[in-house]
């Protein structure tokens, strides 16, 4: 059963991140933006390669953590840490080119909320030890 507590678990994560956006979305009286999940949204030119440069240096760090990490005895928390970084620094750069080159800079108060509220819910999850006590 720990998988079907591990997708309970991703699936909450999801719903406080859409529900801190939402409260973001009222407080700050932001308009929704359509935008198609797993596309490349990208603001000009400059964030489409500062973005593609994130992802490659991602991929790069994720295929040597996870070498660390089989191989090695390197910390399983810290890996999640450092993915949940650089995920957030995903979310810090659009957030950022949001900030500076669109039509409506208030979409980046979103993105900051988006990045923040995930490496809080990791740093909760580290502390509790909750991926220790779902896989003994």
């Amino acid at each position: 059963m720990p998988w079907l507590e591990f997708f309970f678990l991703i699936v909450s994560i999801l719903a406080i991140v859409a529900v801190s956006k939402f409260v973001l979305m009222k407080v700050f009286n932001i308009k929704k933006v359509k935008k198609k999940i797993f596309s490349y949204n990208h603001i000009n030119r400059t964030h489409r390669i500062v973005d593609w440069m994130v992802r490659i240096t991602a991929a790069t760090f994720y295929m040597i953590f996870m070498y660390r990490l089989y191989f090695h005895d390197f910390s399983m928390n810290l890996l999640l840490f450092i993915m949940t970084l650089i995920i957030a620094l995903e979310s810090f750069v659009r957030a950022f080119f949001e900030w500076k080159y669109t039509a409506d800079p208030k979409q980046s108060i979103l993105s900051l909320g988006e990045g923040i509220t995930l490496i809080l819910i990791v740093l909760g999850i580290i502390q509790f030890d909750v991926l220790h006590r779902l896989f003994q």
